[in-house]
């Protein structure tokens, strides 16, 4: 099941986690998917406490071969190196739909790498080219994105515009759609292969074989944004969390990283990682995010994220500050905010009334904003801890009362 906390602030696996490599997640209305690379679709309706796979129809080794997975409406798309298949009765049992996809040269199966919705029509990366829906799957056109190896994945809607990536050492490294996908061009203005594309609001980053880009320009131009990361980042998922970027890394780079200040530095938050040959998809399943891993799937407390405030006026604090705790006393875990007015590194400890050092929450360069992080001294004597910040020559500290 998953864990109510995380020893040590760190990724653990879930060990009730189907086994082997696992290459894509999807939740929809509390229940979670997972897509594995060779024995097809897990389903969880209990908190990943339990899993059942859903397998009946995918008859051969390479339909179970799945990479990605659509809940639209009431029914439920996979694109697997068999094709599409498709379940109208919740995963119970699933049909091939690729009439229209065509297999390559001297291929004998699909190969389609993505399934993707956007205003009722449906995509997918094949071999062969991109191709659309208008009959949720029934039936494939090929659009004008054709070729040997097309392959395109991680597809977005940005701002009206469409995207796409394709990791491949060949151009085009991705795709582009002005006109709702019925036509695509290549995105010429990257230099590297896409992996993944993760959308938000006047942004769209990109997670390359080169590490992470932005664009504030609709891909018109980009922004490398790579310091700490890795050497030879495989950026294969971006997702944020309370405010900061998350991404997790493929190949011999594998890991997770955490930016709080958008890129423009990253650390280390792969804590209780073991060497992993593949992580492919990060996702936020209720106070956890969930990493799919080679090895099935890891987890870790959002709580251990400080969150980033954004306020409503949009002006910046004015002044440092470190705010009491909430609750104070507190008998398990407290929240704690605080503010910073300038770009600097950040130290946020806790020490007990003896001043030996209890926790360190913070230890980063940060962009001016409020933020909150949570103080978890479950394994902790209750008593006095004294909590400071510490911000260029600005010291500033409060007290907090554990009653355990």
């Amino acid at each position: 099941m998953l864990l109510s906390s995380i020893a040590n602030a760190q990724w653990n696996p879930l060990e009730s986690s189907p086994a082997g490599y696992l290459t894509n997640m999807a939740s929809f209305d509390g229940t979670l998917y997972a897509t594995h690379f060779s024995q097809g679709v897990f389903r969880s309706q209990d908190s990943a406490a339990t899993w059942e796979p859903l397998i009946n129809g995918l008859d051969n080794y390479q339909a179970r071969s799945v990479f990605e997975l659509l809940v639209n409406g009431d029914d439920i798309l996979i694109a697997t190196s068999d094709g599409i298949y498709k379940s109208t009765n919740n995963g119970i049992s699933w049909i091939r739909r690729s009439e229209g996809i065509i297999v390559g040269n001297g291929a004998v199966y699909a190969f389609t790498e993505s399934i993707f919705e956007n205003d009722n029509i449906l995509f997918t990366g094949a071999w062969t080219g991109i191709y659309r829906s208008s009959d949720n799957g029934e039936s494939w056109l090929p659009t004008n994105a054709t070729g040997r190896g097309v392959l395109a994945k991680n597809f977005t809607n940005h701002g009206g515009l469409l995207f796409a990536a394709r990791e491949s050492n060949n151009t085009p490294y991705g795709y582009k759609s002005t006109d709702s996908g019925i036509s695509w061009e290549p995105i010429s203005t990257i230099t590297r292969p896409l992996i993944t594309l993760f959308s938000e609001a006047e942004r769209l980053w990109a997670g390359t074989i080169d590490g992470v880009w932005l664009s504030q320009s609709s891909g018109d131009s980009w922004e490398h944004r790579i310091d700490g990361l890795a050497i030879d980042p495989y950026n294969s998922s971006i997702i944020r969390v309370n405010g900061n970027l998350v991404t997790s890394l493929n190949s011999g780079g594998s890991g997770i990283y955490l930016s709080r200040n958008d890129g423009v530095l990253w650390e280390d938050f792969g804590q209780g990682l073991p060497f992993l040959s593949s992580i492919d998809k990060l996702l936020v399943f209720g106070d956890k995010i969930l990493a799919a891993t080679s090895d099935g799937l890891y987890q870790r407390d959002i709580s251990e994220i400080p969150t980033r405030i954004e306020s409503s006026d949009g002006n910046m604090p004015q002044a440092f500050s470190l705010s009491q705790n909430y609750p104070n006393p507190f008998n398990s875990s407290a929240t704690i905010e605080y503010s910073i007015v300038k770009p600097i590194h950040v130290t946020l400890k806790v020490y007990d009334i003896m001043g030996r050092e209890a926790a360190t929450l913070v230890d980063n360069f940060q962009n001016p904003a409020t933020y909150r992080t949570t103080f978890d001294a479950s394994a902790l004597s209750g008593g006095i801890y004294i909590y400071r910040l510490q911000a260029g020559e600005i010291e500033l500290t409060q007290k907090a009362l554990f009653l355990k």
